[in-house]
C-alpha cells in the first residue's frame, strides 16, 4: 500500500511542481501554514543549497557592473564640476585691468560708472590681502598716470594746457572713486592728499600742475578732492 503524504508534504510537492511548470504557487489550504517553495533539484524536506554566484555575463553580474559604473560616472561629473565651481575668479587682476581702463581716460560715462561699480563688487568679495594688493597697484598706477600728465602738461602749449587740466581732474575724482571703492569700511569719499615729490625740481613742476587742475576745477564748478 502505497505512503501517504501529508498536507505539507502535499503543499511543498505541488509547488515544486508549479516553480517547474513555470506557473504561479498554488495558495495555502486554509488552516495550514504556507511553506516556502523548495529548490529544483533538492529533496523534499531537504535544507536549501547555498545561492551559487551568478555566472559572468548573467542579468545579476551585469546589474552590478552597471552600478558600478553609474557611480564612477557620478564622481566624474561631481569632480568635474567641483573643479568648476570652485575655481575663484581673478578679483585683484580684473580689477588692476579696470582701474587702467579709468585711469586712463578709456572709460567715461556710463561705462565709467558701471566700472567703478564693478570694482565695487569686487572689493567686497576680496580678502584682506587681496584689498592690500589691489590698493597698492592702484597707487602705482595713478602716481605713473600722473607723472606722465605732468610731463605732458608742462611740454604742451599753452592753448592745449586747459583740456589737459580737465583729463587730470576727471582723472583725480576717478582715483577718489576706486581708492574708496578698494575700502569696504569707508562711509564717505574722504581725500588722501598725496606727498609730493621729494625732489626739489620735480615738487615745483607737482605744485604747478596742482594748481593748474585747481584753477580749472574752479571755472568747471567742481569740487576737486585733495587726491593731488
Amino acid at each position: 500500500m502505497a505512503r501517504q503524504l501529508s498536507p505539507a508534504a502535499q503543499a511543498r510537492l505541488a509547488a515544486a511542481r508549479a516553480v517547474a511548470q513555470g506557473k504561479p504557487l498554488p495558495t495555502a489550504a486554509p488552516g495550514t501554514k504556507a511553506q516556502a517553495a523548495p529548490r529544483l533539484g533538492s529533496a523534499p524536506g531537504a535544507m536549501p543549497s547555498p545561492e551559487a554566484p551568478p555566472a559572468p555575463g548573467s542579468k545579476g553580474s551585469g546589474i552590478v557592473i552597471l552600478a558600478i559604473l553609474g557611480v564612477i560616472g557620478m564622481g566624474t561629473i561631481a569632480g568635474g564640476a567641483w573643479m568648476t565651481l570652485g575655481r575663484r575668479p581673478d578679483l585683484v587682476g580684473a580689477t588692476a585691468t579696470i582701474q587702467k581702463g579709468l585711469l586712463s581716460g578709456e572709460m567715461r560715462g556710463a561705462v565709467g560708472k558701471k566700472a567703478v561699480a564693478e570694482v565695487i563688487r569686487n572689493a567686497d568679495q576680496m580678502t584682506k590681502g587681496e584689498l592690500e594688493t589691489a590698493r597698492k597697484a592702484l597707487d602705482e598706477e595713478w602716481k605713473q598716470c600722473r607723472d606722465e600728465a605732468i610731463d605732458a602738461f608742462v611740454a604742451a602749449p599753452e592753448s592745449d594746457r586747459p583740456r589737459l587740466a580737465d583729463e587730470g581732474i576727471d582723472r583725480t575724482i576717478a582715483y577718489r572713486k576706486l581708492r574708496f571703492g578698494l575700502s569696504p569700511q569707508a562711509h564717505e569719499e574722504k581725500g588722501r592728499r598725496q606727498k609730493p615729490p621729494k625732489d626739489a625740481d620735480r615738487r615745483k613742476l607737482f605744485n604747478r600742475y596742482a594748481a593748474a587742475l585747481q584753477a580749472q576745477s574752479k571755472k568747471r564748478g567742481v569740487d576737486l578732492p585733495e587726491w593731488q
